[in-house]
């Protein structure tokens, strides 16, 4: 596919990552030319210099070819208005990055209105990957499917968890759970798992299953955390208002640390039950006397990676019960992952998600259409897919078709249930269907039957 991505930010670079290692033909667009040439050099794609209104430099990235185009500066007028005016141009499809909070309540209009295909929000979607943690802080991840019937929990096996050296079909046994080992992740390796497949303490693995059912399982085996009612966030910019105000909505305790005292005053009038203190999160005495210890979690949220590193493990240090930390830059995330955080998110692996969902359910006419996507990591990723017509296998029982080593049905969703597959389960239209796969590109169902 053509895609233009309008703005080599932070955001920018990291979808053009992901659409250079799906091979679309990527064309970037930015104001400064620097920027604009370091991209060029350093992933070998077409960069023009110049502004997203500028009618001649969209003619130039031949915007009217585009199958998709995303503007994402740090403006969200300027988004707006290039995706308006890329579709007068002919583009197909058009993605505009709005972070402002005021724009946001407005934004289902916005899109309606002017003809906005996706608008996306990093912040906002952060904040939501954040929830979902706090909402199950038993994981040090949480990805959500078929709104919310079903979950993706990571979790790191330990010797106090008792299972560590069993096999997977032993395991459900044993523990009676309805939930499904999707992947795991030793060392390097990434493993799809089969029945046979052992569990090794040390491996990250990541279970599927109805949140009941995964709460359960976590009791049985003593990974299990309540769910934090007072939350301690550090850092006061919009991840962190939109964090905070689903929070107070949930009716738990929270409390903001910020460093600017201008931004501190205008969180304690948007958050007036939120309590909003003037500070610096990286210092000690400061987290001590606001008594970091009693909060059941701790989010860092600052602008500054090491910072947020820093504030995290003293968190810990203190026996803090959930501690979740905001990465932004992709080598800080990889070291971080050697310092044993307890969970990381990033707004452009939330965002980066979210895009190639769209991007994926564009590049096929198939009736069965991706709902959900995550890149897990380099090797595997987990969709689900909303059965269509079309679908090859509908009303055939998992038995009678031959899968791919590579993928495995993790859940089935139909309508408010939750189905633990099994070889006797059909999958009927209107299902939704989750799967984890190291197949790369997966566009449609089909694709991880032999």
């Amino acid at each position: 596919m053509k895609i233009i991505i309008i703005g080599a930010g932070g955001v920018g670079e990291a979808l053009l990552q992901n659409f250079i290692r799906e091979n679309h033909n990527v064309t970037v667009i930015d104001s400064n030319r620097k920027i604009v040439e370091h991209l060029v050099n350093l992933y070998d794609v077409q960069g023009i210099a110049g502004g997203g209104l500028e009618r001649e430099v969209l003619t130039e990235a031949r915007v009217g070819e585009a199958d998709i185009i995303i503007a994402c500066t740090n403006r969200d007028e300027l988004n707006i208005l290039a995706c308006v005016l890329a579709k007068k141009l002919g583009a197909q499809h058009t993605i505009a990055r709005v972070r402002d909070p005021e724009y946001f309540k407005e934004i289902e209009n916005l899109r309606n209105d002017l003809g906005l295909d996706m608008v996306f929000n990093p912040e906002r979607r952060t904040a939501i990957e954040i929830q979902e943690i706090l909402n199950f802080p038993s994981a040090k991840n949480v990805e959500s499917f078929a709104d919310g019937k079903a979950i993706m929990a990571e979790f790191e096996v330990k010797k106090v968890n008792q299972f560590g050296g069993k096999s997977v079909v032993d395991i459900a046994r044993e523990y009676g759970c309805k939930v499904l080992f999707g992947l795991i992740v030793r060392g390097k390796k990434t493993i799809i798992p089969h029945g046979d497949t052992i569990i090794e303490n040390g491996d990250t693995v990541y279970l599927v299953g109805a949140e009941k059912e995964i709460a359960a399982f976590c009791k049985k085996t003593k990974l299990f955390k309540a769910k934090a009612k007072s939350v301690f966030i550090v850092g006061g910019g919009k991840v962190a208002y939109y964090l905070a105000e689903h929070l107070l909505k949930e009716g738990a305790d929270v409390k903001i640390l910020e460093s600017n005292e201008e931004r501190c005053h205008q969180l304690a009038q948007l958050l007036p039950r939120a309590t909003v203190i003037h500070g610096d999160g990286t210092d000690q005495s400061v987290l001590d006397e606001e008594s970091i210890t009693n909060c059941d979690a701790c989010v860092t949220l600052t602008g500054f990676d090491e910072g947020n590193v820093m504030i995290s493990l003293y968190a810990m240090q203190k026996e803090v019960k959930k501690v979740i930390t905001k990465i932004d830059r992709a080598s800080i995330i990889t070291m971080a992952n050697g310092l044993g955080l307890d969970s990381l998110v990033s707004p452009r692996v939330a965002i980066a998600n979210h895009i190639i969902k769209f991007v994926r359910t564009h590049k096929t006419d198939e009736a069965s259409g991706i709902n959900t996507y995550f890149r897990l990591n380099d090797k595997a990723e987990a969709l689900e897919f909303l059965v269509g017509g079309k679908f090859k296998y509908l009303n055939k029982s998992l038995k009678e078709l031959s899968m791919r080593r590579d993928g495995l049905i993790c859940g089935i969703v139909r309508g408010e249930e939750y189905i633990l597959p099994s070889g006797d389960t059909h999958i009927l239209e209107g299902d939704k269907v989750i799967v984890v796969t190291g197949v790369k590109q997966i566009t449609e169902l089909n694709q991880i039957f032999k």
